[in-house]
């Protein structure tokens, strides 16, 4: 599904893939909609909201936080990552206008990482170490965004110095809010 994306998806393929049988296959899923949604419930949400929840145990400076987590990205993904996508991203760009059930889920994931990144924000605004004038909710809007866009940018020039680049103005981007 990563390669050929939700739509590329074929039972017989996926059978052949994890060497079982078609009546196994169908024992744990009724098609390929009911797998779709586990792989978004199982692996791609508890992935991403571990990720970016890992803000709300931080203890340095909540930016620096941020930060932390996008060269996480940088340093953990392989270059091949970076051809063929984010599972996220290219689920948002292909199921989204098509399917409600994933538009829903793939929501929550958004949602989920957008609420930790804002939290981490707003607890630096409460201990004065982001400037008490940033919109927490619009920086975070922002980084979601452009975190996004930076894959992609990568996908489609086949080239991760266009994820690393936007990671870095990014990173510029956020530091301007540090306060005093």
């Amino acid at each position: 599904m990563h390669l050929h994306g939700y739509q590329g998806l074929r039972a017989d393929l996926v059978v052949n893939e994890l060497g079982i049988t078609k009546g196994a296959y169908y024992h744990y899923f009724s098609g390929k909609q009911e797998l779709g949604y586990s792989i978004v419930d199982e692996f791609i949400a508890p992935e991403q909201l571990q990720f970016w929840g890992a803000l709300n145990g931080y203890f340095g400076h909540p930016i620096e936080g941020i930060v932390e987590r996008l060269k996480a990205l940088r340093t953990e993904l392989k270059n091949d990552y970076f051809m063929t996508g984010s599972e996220l991203n290219n689920l948002i760009q292909e199921m989204s206008p098509l399917d409600e059930g994933f538009r829903a889920r793939l929501q929550r994931i958004l949602e989920g990482m957008r609420l930790a990144i804002q939290g981490a924000i707003e607890r630096g605004q409460k201990s004065r170490l982001v400037k008490a004038d940033a919109n927490a909710e619009e920086i975070a809007l922002f980084v979601m965004a452009n975190l996004l866009g930076a894959f992609s940018l990568a996908k489609a020039f086949q080239d991760r110095k266009f994820f690393d680049r936007c990671i870095e103005q990014m990173i510029g981007y956020l530091r301007g809010f540090k306060g005093q």
